[in-house]
């Protein structure tokens, strides 16, 4: 009888570059003082979900940059003053939701729309709740962290895996190509 926990390789090998590249991203962007970093566990959360697959990270990355585009126009435009707030904002978010699909649809396929909007809503969630006083080096430090996610969370933490199977292949890919005894076959 077994007892205990089991964890497949996949599992273990999973975990441990997760939190090996989650160990070292949190020295780099506290070292940077990055204070969204969390935004990179967002992203990086959203990429795995959306199937990691490598040949998509530049269509990604360029629709979290349009999310970031569509943040500082929404932003700008919540500025004008004498609105109703609630009216304005829903048409505002409402407008340009419709421009995006329809620009990715026409003119940017190469966008998608989930990071897009990810992007975009990740944007706003942080400007309309903290203030922002140098907003070059906001766009760069939210790119960055939105980029990092990708390309050192997720992409460190396969490359991480790929080296742990190489390193540690699996054996019963072994045992399946082995040729079978004739003498196992007789009895069965």
């Amino acid at each position: 009888m077994k007892t205990g926990l089991s964890l497949s390789k996949e599992s273990l090998y999973t975990a441990l570059g997760i939190g090996i590249f989650t160990f070292f991203y949190g020295l780099l962007s506290g070292s940077l003082e990055f204070w969204m970093a969390p935004v990179a566990f967002i992203t990086s959360a959203f990429y795995a979900g959306y199937g990691s697959k490598k040949n998509t990270s530049i269509n990604v990355s360029l629709s979290f940059g349009m999310g970031i585009i569509w943040g500082l126009i929404a932003y700008n435009l919540f500025q004008i003053p004498n609105m109703n707030m609630l009216l304005w904002t829903s048409s505002v978010f409402g407008t340009m939701a419709f421009i995006a699909i329809i620009l990715q649809g026409t003119i940017l396929p190469f966008t998608r729309i989930p990071a897009w909007l990810l992007g975009w809503g990740t944007f706003m969630e942080i400007s309309l709740n903290k203030t922002i006083t140098n907003w070059p080096l906001f766009v760069i430090e939210l790119a960055a962290c939105m980029l990092l996610g990708v390309y050192f969370l997720d992409f460190g933490s396969d490359l991480f895996k790929k080296m742990m199977y190489a390193w540690f292949p699996n054996k019963h890919s072994k045992s399946k190509s082995a040729p079978v005894n004739n003498k196992q076959n007789s009895e069965i």
